[in-house]
């Protein structure tokens, strides 16, 4: 887990412990600072605003949810937040934690500016303890490198969860739903079973009034990556399909959409690629589609 400091006033949240103790500090709080714009960040930022915090948002990329999610999705959530009035510093850096007698006063950024606030939530994710795996000669990138069936590249040696980086991706998943995919299928490998069918990650967030629904991975460092927008059927509701360098689909994302996050996550599912132009018009007939094949 990456961790900033130790002070008073400043938190992390990895464990149900950490966000008992997030809870009872809020009380009597006015300023809260959130360094780091993914979902825990912002899933923070949006309680806190709820509980009645003025709310600070810090993200060195060039948009929030950089990492995870297409440009319209990250937008979107940029609206809501700021809606609500949480402050967003995009493409900023702290520069330095502020403290008081061993207590966290707020934070400067690289521009000179400064953010009094009176507690500090880091959430700029975590980096895995590869020491075991490296000791034992195997092979580790970002992640111990496994191939579907989860062996590493030491015979009988298995790893699945946040640590496993399966056939070369080129990021760890860290979902509860891929913590039991990959613990499945080394079970079926340890014992010899058949392997369970391999099916899209998903994830889901909840910001303020917003859940945001998300299937398979959004291939960012791909140079043809292509997005399309589908209206939902719902008020308010949509769809962003993304597409790789290949042409096929890599991930669907859904924001008050539920109908348009099954349909495409059942696409994922099956390997079906609806035609880009196909997903941007309102007459086609999505659940057809995938029925017919």
């Amino acid at each position: 887990m990456r961790r900033l400091t130790g002070l008073d006033g400043v938190f992390v949240l990895r464990h149900p412990d950490d966000a008992h103790a997030l809870r009872e500090a809020v009380s009597g709080r006015q300023h809260a600072v959130v360094i780091g714009g993914g979902y825990i960040g912002l899933e923070v930022a949006a309680s806190l605003t709820k509980l009645g915090l003025r709310v600070d948002v810090i993200e060195m990329a060039d948009r929030l949810l950089a990492r995870v999610a297409s440009p319209q999705i990250s937008a979107f959530f940029a609206e809501l937040h700021q809606s609500h009035e949480v402050g967003l510093h995009i493409g900023a850096n702290c520069q330095e934690i502020l403290q008081k007698d061993g207590a966290f006063t707020g934070v400067q950024l690289d521009d000179g500016s400064q953010i009094v606030a009176e507690l500090l939530l880091v959430g700029i994710g975590v980096l895995p303890d590869l020491e075991l795996a490296k000791s034992a000669g195997i092979m580790a990138g970002n992640g111990i490198l496994v191939d579907a069936m989860m062996q590493s590249s030491v015979q009988d040696i298995f790893a699945i969860g946040d640590v496993a980086l399966i056939d070369g991706a080129a990021l760890r998943i860290e979902s509860v739903d891929n913590a039991q995919m990959t613990a499945a299928r080394a079970a079926a490998a340890i014992c010899g079973l058949a392997q369970p069918a391999m099916t899209a990650p998903w994830f889901w967030s909840e910001q303020f009034d917003v859940r945001l629904q998300s299937a398979g991975i959004v291939p960012l460092a791909s140079p043809d990556l292509r997005h399309q927008m589908r209206p939902g059927k719902r008020e308010g509701g949509f769809s962003v399909w993304s597409y790789g360098d290949n042409g096929e689909l890599a991930a669907v994302e859904a924001v008050r959409d539920p109908a348009g996050y099954m349909l495409g996550k059942k696409c994922l599912d099956l390997g079906l690629s609806p035609d880009l132009d196909d997903i941007g018009n309102c007459d086609f007939d999505l659940k057809a589609f995938v029925a017919a094949s």
